[in-house]
Formats: C-alpha cells, sequence, structure tokens
C-alpha cells in the first residue's frame, strides 16, 4: 500500500471577477475574466505550474486563467452553457520523488459546476484521493477544465476557490513528512593568505611536523625553508612534506609570522586571525596584546586587526606591565615577535611562563607568532613559552620562500593551502562565522 506524505498545499484565489454571460443578454462584458492560482513562482518549488493554451496566462508568478476569447463576440463564458477546456495548463514535478496531485474548487457561490480534470479523460475529476493524477520526478501531467453555468446572475462577480494539493510516496520507515531539501550553498571562504617573512613550525620533538589534527595552514607545495643564519636547530624540510605555518594544539596557536598586522593589505589575513581567535574561544572575550617583553610590534601595528575583532564584539587591549596580573581579566593573550626583539629583552621569565600554562589550564587561550630565522629570530623564546604548555609543536629556525606563490618577493610566501577539514571556520569569510 502507497504511503502518501502532504508536501504542499496551494490555495487559489479562484475565478473571482469573472462574469459569466448569459447569449444575447448583454452586449459587453462588465468584469475581469480571469481565474487566479497562486503558486510559488520559484524553480526550486516542488510543484510548477504552466501554461497550455491561450486560456491560461502567467502573470507575475501567477497563472490567470482567461476565457474572454470563449464566444466570438469575446464575451465571454455564456449562460446555461457547458464547456471543456482541454489541456488549458500543466502541473510539473519539479522536486526529487514521484508525486500525485489532486485540486478541488469551491464553486457555492455561482450556480453551476466547475472542476478540473486530466486532459485525456473529460469525465474525471481531481478532487480527492481517488481521483490523481500521478507525476514523475522532471514530468509534467496536462489539466483541463470543466465549466457548466446555470442561471447566473450576471450582475456580480463569480469567486471560485480551487486547492491543488500534492503528496509523494513514502516508502521509508522513518515517518518522515517532507522530501529532502535541497541542499543550501555552502558559505563564502577566504581565496589567499599572505605570511610575511615566516617561519615554518615543528613537532614537539624537533622533527618536521605533518599532522593534520595539528596543522591549519601549509605553504603551497611550490615552497621551501632555508636555513639563513646557519641555525643548529634548524629542521629542513624534505620537498614531499609542505610546510607548516601555522599549528593549533588546543588553546594554542603559533603562527610563523606577524600575521594580521598592517603591514600586508590581505584582508584575508586578519579574517583568518579573528575565525581563529573567536573559535578558539567559542565565542568572543577579552584580548590582551603584549607589549611588556620589547616588543617592536605594538598593539599600532594591529589597528585593523583590532578592528574586525572589536565589530564582532571582541575587547582588544593592550598590556604595558605587570604581565601576570593581566592575564586575570583575560580570555586569550597574543604574543607577536619581530626578529630578535623578545629574546634582547630576556623573553618570559619562570612565573610568567607558569602564569601562562594556568591560563591555558583554565581555558584561557593564547596566540604566539614567529618570525623567519634573517635577521635574528625570538622563537626560541617562544619555544620555551611552548614547553611550559607542554604543546605539539614547535617554532622552526627557518625562513620559507616560494619563487611562484608569493607577494613582492619570495621570502612573502601567499597560500590557499588551508586544511578546512579539521578547521573549517578558521577559512571562513568576513561575515560568515
Amino acid at each position: 500500500m502507497r504511503r502518501r506524505t502532504l508536501i504542499t498545499g496551494a490555495a487559489a484565489s479562484g475565478i473571482g471577477g469573472i462574469t459569466l454571460i448569459g447569449s444575447g443578454a448583454f452586449d459587453t462584458a462588465t468584469a475581469e475574466r480571469t481565474a487566479t492560482v497562486n503558486f510559488a513562482d520559484d524553480e526550486n518549488a516542488y510543484l510548477g505550474l504552466i501554461s497550455e493554451s491561450e486560456y491560461a496566462v502567467e502573470e507575475e508568478g501567477e497563472l490567470a486563467l482567461d476565457f474572454t476569447e470563449v464566444s466570438a463576440d469575446s464575451d465571454g463564458i455564456g449562460r446555461n452553457s457547458e464547456y471543456y477546456f482541454d489541456a488549458v495548463f500543466a502541473i510539473a514535478n519539479q522536486g526529487t520523488q514521484p508525486v500525485s496531485v489532486t485540486a478541488s474548487s469551491d464553486a457555492e457561490s455561482f450556480d453551476g459546476d466547475f472542476r478540473l480534470y486530466p486532459t485525456d479523460d473529460r469525465s474525471g475529476t481531481l478532487d480527492d484521493a481517488d481521483n490523481v493524477i500521478d507525476i514523475g520526478v522532471g514530468d509534467q501531467r496536462s489539466v483541463g477544465t470543466h465549466i457548466q453555468t446555470g442561471d447566473v446572475d450576471t450582475s456580480n462577480d463569480v469567486a471560485i476557490d480551487i486547492s491543488i494539493e500534492a503528496v509523494f510516496d513514502d516508502e521509508g520507515d522513518d515517518g518522515g513528512d517532507e522530501p529532502d531539501e535541497p541542499d543550501p550553498e555552502p558559505p563564502e571562504t577566504i581565496d589567499m593568505t599572505e605570511f610575511f617573512s615566516t617561519s615554518s613550525l615543528v613537532a614537539a620533538d624537533g622533527s618536521p611536523l605533518d599532522d593534520d589534527s595539528v596543522v591549519a595552514v601549509r605553504a603551497e607545495p611550490t615552497a621551501e625553508n632555508e636555513d639563513p643564519e646557519e641555525d643548529d636547530e634548524f629542521v629542513s624540510y624534505p620537498d614531499d612534506t609542505e610546510i607548516p605555518l601555522l599549528a593549533v594544539d588546543g588553546n594554542v596557536l603559533g603562527f610563523g609570522s606577524d600575521l594580521g598586522s598592517d603591514g600586508s593589505d590581505v584582508d584575508a589575513n586578519r579574517t583568518l586571525m579573528a575565525n581563529a581567535w573567536q573559535t578558539v574561544l567559542d565565542g568572543t572575550g577579552t584580548v590582551l596584546y603584549d607589549e611588556t617583553h620589547g616588543q617592536t610590534l605594538t598593539l599600532d601595528a594591529f589597528s585593523a586587526l583590532e578592528s574586525v575583532a572589536e565589530d564582532r564584539g571582541f575587547d582588544v587591549e593592550a598590556i604595558g606591565s605587570e604581565f601576570v596580573d593581566a592575564l586575570n581579566d583575560a580570555d586569550a593573550v597574543m604574543v607577536a615577535t619581530d626578529n630578535d626583539d623578545v629574546a634582547s629583552d630576556g623573553g618570559f621569565s619562570d612565573a610568567e611562563r607558569s602564569a601562562l600554562a594556568d591560563f591555558v589550564d583554565d581555558g584561557g587561550a593564547v596566540f604566539l607568532h614567529g618570525t623567519a630565522s634573517f635577521d635574528g629570530t625570538s622563537n626560541g623564546v617562544l619555544n620555551a613559552v611552548l614547553d611550559e604548555l607542554d604543546a605539539g609543536f614547535r617554532f622552526n629556525f627557518d625562513q620559507v620562500t616560494d619563487e611562484e606563490n608569493s607577494g613582492f618577493a619570495p621570502f612573502v610566501p601567499r597560500t590557499s593551502n588551508f586544511n578546512d577539514d579539521e578547521f573549517p571556520d578558521f577559512f571562513l569569510a568576513e561575515g560568515e562565522l
């Protein structure tokens, strides 16, 4: 036995405005002769109504039935007459499952009969579940109109309400009452990011890092890493391993460069940063920017990022003193280095690293920004913090370059090599998160 489930019903404001004229009673019609069927004018609607005759005219998303031209003198439908109009319009199945359609009308307002029938069966009707037309996916069925007039009072307009109802065969056992909705449009994403003078990230044990659960952004396959300062801690990436530029371990994030600063005109950098903040914090909050360790880059160098974040509801503030105490009022802390600025200032004390570990244990987030080893680096200072945090990654002592995908120079690699399987929200376009 077929199970049917209602998918849509359309109540039509029917032959309102039609005056049925008796032969010879009047010289002209005194009102519009239209029957309007209101139905979704939408290519994604489950059903569509399509004109098949001069009597059915599409007007602004509605199907109007106009029988003005029935008589030779354009007086319309006559009194005490019977009409069969075959193939007036068609009902099309635009959904994903076969449907059965019924159509009924409320003609109590005039002395006669009005019904819709399958074009190939003038004696038929579509008025109940025993009288249906079955329409396969992508198919359409033609519908005719039968009108039998009685002794109609031509001084009044006649209104007929039409209802069209469609059901689909439900063979499943889940009891669902609607067909599958079309997949929603995917959200927009950022196209490309630019990592100026960036280092790479490595695993905690100092080996190349190639863990999808940790690496969020990689350089393009055309990139390579080099050791311009001949550092003993340099880790070379083999040709078959793509170089990581952003790593994530819980609430601890490591960026190879000062991504998000005003030094780059790539807005996607700041969108990625704000997305990362919002995703890791599961919302917004207070982000403190550290200026207590000799940073060359103050919060002023990140004014565009600050603006984007504050538009989303973040409170971004600079820490000018008392680093440990400031953490009590923060949800996240950002540390951005430039060459060896923080290292030259002495780095983070034991007490500060311990406070950061407690901060992360309590749910706080730490965003660390390294730099390439070209003119000195503070990556060793940041690695000491990562040691205390027991994070799954460290900063490398290198410089990542890309001769084919870069900004104004090879040491400004650009990439869209995003790990959107593990970190999809990081790469949403502005306004999508």
